[in-house]
């Protein structure tokens, strides 16, 4: 990316793409969807306790299609969704979120992982459908943002020779204009990594609530011991565990409580 070169305020120059309107928010929705939604969000409670029964397959996998549709940095898409259905497995996953009742009693159980490793395998295949297989090739700002800028913001190396590249990149742009600050540490590759599959997996969950399920996210888990039994390779990282089913009434342990809105929501 050169010093003059801006590809994300390149883009608002795009031809835009119509999308139905059916296919977007619009005033109707007030009516239409908001109430809906409004009970969804608060529906959506941490159940820890489930009935066991699994969800219908086609709900599930319905869910699962609504979690694709979360958000995603550059559409890169790197995070996988492993949902459990071997019982063997399920009874040792329990194990492994050291025998939360949350686990060990939900009818389903979808692992949520970080797959930052797979940007390139993406990005190839992305292109490939934008182009569609090639036949129509990126033009512009967006040929430019996905065949030099991505590759330049997620390529790493054994060295970190990459890594300190972008560092001082970014720290002499940002003495002249307003410019990301990263990635250029594996830290930073771990949040966005994070970011991603928390996004899929909190879409995940608000679809449950819509098709009238209950869920239980689980951080405090056996991270390495869950990727050893789901064959993971070192480079992903297990971010949650979401247990689904049929909650009972006595796996909701307390009433809501949040802190005050003017605590968390600062106006400026």
């Amino acid at each position: 990316m050169s010093t003059t070169q801006n590809p994300l305020k390149e883009m608002e120059n795009l031809k835009p793409n119509v999308v139905p309107k059916y296919e977007r928010p619009n005033a109707s929705f007030m009516q239409t969807a908001l109430p809906g939604f409004d009970k969804t969000v608060k529906a959506r409670r941490a159940i820890r306790l489930f009935d066991g029964t699994p969800i219908a397959e086609e709900i599930m996998r319905d869910c699962l299609r609504h979690a694709t549709l979360a958000p995603s940095s550059s559409n890169l898409e790197c995070y996988e969704l492993h949902w459990v259905r071997d019982a063997a497995k399920k009874a040792e996953l329990g194990k492994l979120c050291l025998g939360q009742p949350a686990a060990t009693t939900a009818g389903d159980i979808v692992v949520a992982v970080s797959r930052v490793d797979l940007w390139e395998s993406h990005l190839r295949e992305l292109t490939r459908i934008m182009t569609h297989n090639g036949a129509k090739p990126l033009k512009g700002p967006v040929r430019d943002y996905y065949e030099s800028t991505v590759p330049m913001l997620m390529k790493t190396d054994r060295f970190g020779f990459n890594n300190f590249k972008r560092r001082i990149m970014f720290w002499l742009r940002s003495l002249k204009e307003p410019t990301v600050n990263g990635p250029v540490r594996k830290a930073d590759y771990r949040v966005y990594g994070t970011l991603q599959a928390a996004l899929a997996a909190q879409t995940l969950m608000l679809s449950l609530a819509a098709h009238g399920y209950e869920s239980c996210p689980m951080g405090g888990i056996d991270k390495r011991g869950i990727g050893r039994l789901l064959g993971l390779p070192k480079s992903a990282e297990v971010t949650m565990v979401i247990a689904a089913g049929n909650g009972k009434p006595e796996g909701l342990y307390s009433t809501r409580t949040r802190l005050p809105y003017e605590v968390l929501i600062k106006e400026v």
